[in-house]
């Protein structure tokens, strides 16, 4: 009896161990998903700020949502087109080095005004074209022209307005320059003529096409702080002043005159004044 109690124990081992050995493992389980494992590393090489969606949309969808966007934010629609050929050449991924997103380059910041709190949403062009349009209607309202609603919504409205309406930074010039001569030339209009500064609030130059720095041609707002030489005529003594000829010939006619006067006056007789001296009647003394 005892020998066949220790004969089981002995076997209950090695039936649990070929027993384990022959369940399925969960990567032969079928229809079961097994979660990968999860470091801090694999985390931070796969979860970056901002994850481009992928957009199923033709290039030829996207103008058309471009066009109905413009018109229901009441934008002319090829000042829109102009615009996002230069911010990213309709490509609804594009990412610029200071953090702009999408098809109208829209900076997080920015949307967040707008009630879109995801910079991930951005990449869809239905949000980032109703946001980025709404701002740059926004800033049309706010400085009524064109010209600097578009330098604006490149440099902001902060450089726009320190620099007193004109943004001089070489970026800015030939952005402004691509997407206003891009929108003139769509409506037939020369870039350079008066039409176009009437049009757009902006002298347009070919220089701002190949700005390098600051701009050459622009007007100068600096303060003059020039000091001009001293004037060597004066001298550092002190002068008596003298009088014009004809002002010093004028004071003697009038002296002149004012002497004549004075002679041909009739003097007043003093004598006449003098009264008789007042007599004193002494009264005798009294008797008693």
């Amino acid at each position: 009896m005892s020998s066949c109690l220790l004969f089981c124990v002995l076997l209950i081992p090695v039936w649990c161990a070929a027993a384990e050995s022959s369940l399925p493992t969960p990567d032969a389980m079928p229809g079961v998903a097994v979660p990968a494992l999860t470091t801090d590393a694999a985390i931070s090489q796969d979860a970056p700020k901002i994850q481009p969606q992928a957009s199923s949309l033709s290039r030829t969808q996207i103008k058309t949502m471009v066009d109905e966007t413009a018109r229901q934010q009441g934008l002319d629609r090829d000042l829109v087109h102009a615009l996002i050929r230069a911010e990213s050449a309709y490509n609804p991924h594009a990412v610029s080095s200071a953090g702009a997103v999408g098809l109208m380059q829209v900076m997080p910041e920015t949307a967040a005004d707008y009630g879109v709190s995801l910079p991930e949403k951005l990449f869809e062009p239905a949000t980032n074209l109703a946001t980025g349009m709404r701002h740059f209607k926004r800033l049309l309202d706010k400085y009524g022209n064109i010209g600097s609603a578009v330098m604006a919504y490149n440099a902001g409205e902060g450089a726009l307005e320190r620099s007193g309406g004109f943004v001089t930074y070489a970026e800015t010039q030939r952005y402004t320059h691509q997407v206003l001569t891009s929108y003139l030339n769509s409506k037939g209009i020369a870039p350079y003529s008066p039409e176009a500064r009437a049009i757009t609030g902006l002298t347009l130059s070919p220089a701002m096409a190949k700005a390098e720095g600051v701009r050459t041609d622009a007007p100068d707002t600096r303060l003059d702080t020039f000091s001009p030489a001293p004037d060597t005529r004066w001298q550092p003594t002190l002068q008596r002043p003298t009088l014009a000829p004809a002002l010093r010939s004028q004071l003697v006619d009038s002296q002149n005159r004012l002497t004549s006067r004075l002679a041909a006056a009739t003097l007043l007789k003093t004598s006449s004044l003098r009264t008789s001296p007042p007599r004193y009647v002494i009264q005798p003394p009294a008797r008693h």
